[in-house]
């Protein structure tokens, strides 16, 4: 499509302009966002962009679908996404507020557009605060319609809110409503879907957004506590059919007990990395160090470190196992997390971890 300028196409995108030139220049726009230097000539016509925002609601369904299609591409970038959150749409206070309204209409056509678009942004680290004063206020609902896989009655599964959570669990505020919120406590309607085999995306945000909570030892006592059994959660992906003596099965937890033969494990790497991770940081507190010892996590670790074979994930394995093989009075602290380590240590942990995957390979 040649075009003169854009100051030309922004007349066509007006909702009094003729349909098929609306058509014709949201194809040309869609295919311009596709690519990063298409994003950054976009972004230096603001009244282009502010256009394409307005149009996520537009009566027509296939131009709403590209407006919503491009905010996927454009929030993609860092730069993009950092600009998205200066405009102001008609009727809402910023961009995430119209995304939200959108992922909570149960009609909205293409919502799931909606909620990558609120995952890319969140992964903005230093806009997440700014960011967090327009969701708080919205989280409980939000996470309502996601576990309620049926929410979205215009086929949007809404998949994407798991890495949402994720990334805004980076935020100490979020943390606390997901582990303090009253009366339900939105973790324990989150963890669930760490075994949900239907959509990676909502397993792996589920497990991620547990990983980014276990940074932050105030709330190890919460996680390893028996009332919310998150060790049933994280620990089934990582298990296959193996069997184990009775006194060993006598301590894993109940339902991970005597598992069916055509038990397989997680196929997805980075899915049992971020649980191996999150183990090693729940072994951070005495608490934490004997629960896990507890409900037979050496045991599990052991089987899953035979069948494991990307060098990452066994490096993450053994973090865990060494800690778990030692006795209290050799660990020698109640909290590993407060332990600095001497940037030449460090410096020597990492060529040795570097070292042990090169000879894998």
């Amino acid at each position: 499509m040649a075009l003169d300028s854009f100051d030309e196409l922004i007349e066509f995108l007006k909702p009094e302009s003729r349909i098929d030139l609306r058509h014709i220049s949201m194809d040309y726009l869609v295919s311009l966002s596709g690519t990063e230097d298409g994003v950054n000539k976009m972004l230096e016509h603001e009244r282009i962009t502010q256009a394409v925002i307005e149009l996520t609601d537009d009566r027509i369904k296939e131009i709403a679908k590209h407006a919503l299609l491009m905010l996927v591409n454009i929030s993609a970038y860092t730069r993009g996404a950092t600009e998205l959150l200066k405009y102001k749409p008609l009727r809402y206070k910023n961009i995430i507020d119209l995304l939200i309204s959108y992922v909570l209409n149960p009609n909205k056509t293409d919502a799931d557009a909606a909620c990558m678009t609120l995952s890319n942004i969140t992964r903005l680290e230093d806009e997440l605060e700014v960011c967090l004063n327009t969701f708080i206020p919205h989280l409980n609902d939000i996470m309502n319609a996601f576990v309620n896989t049926e929410f979205n009655k215009t086929g949007s599964n809404l998949h994407y809110l798991a890495p949402m959570f994720s990334n805004l669990a980076c935020s100490h505020r979020i943390r606390k409503w997901l582990c303090e919120e009253n009366p339900h406590v939105p973790l324990i309607k989150l963890i669930p879907f760490c075994n949900y085999d239907v959509s990676n995306i909502r397993k792996g945000g589920a497990i991620g957004t547990i990983r980014n909570i276990s940074f932050d030892t105030d709330y190890h006592e919460f996680l390893v506590s028996p009332d919310l059994d998150l060790l049933t959660y994280i620990l089934y992906p990582l298990m296959g059919n193996e069997d184990y003596p009775d006194d060993e099965m006598e301590t894993l937890p109940v339902t991970l007990q005597y598992l069916p033969k055509e038990k397989r494990r997680e196929p997805d790497i980075d899915i049992r990395i971020l649980i191996l991770e999150t183990l090693n940081k729940l072994c951070a507190q005495r608490r934490g160090r004997q629960y896990l010892r507890e409900n037979g996590v050496y045991y599990i670790m052991r089987e899953y470190h035979k069948w494991e074979k990307d060098p990452k994930a066994l490096i993450a394995c053994e973090n865990v196992v060494d800690i778990l093989i030692q006795k209290e009075d050799e660990v020698g602290v109640e909290d590993l997390s407060t332990i600095e380590v001497p940037e030449e240590l460090r410096e020597r942990f990492n060529k040795t971890n570097s070292d042990f995957m090169m000879n894998l390979q």
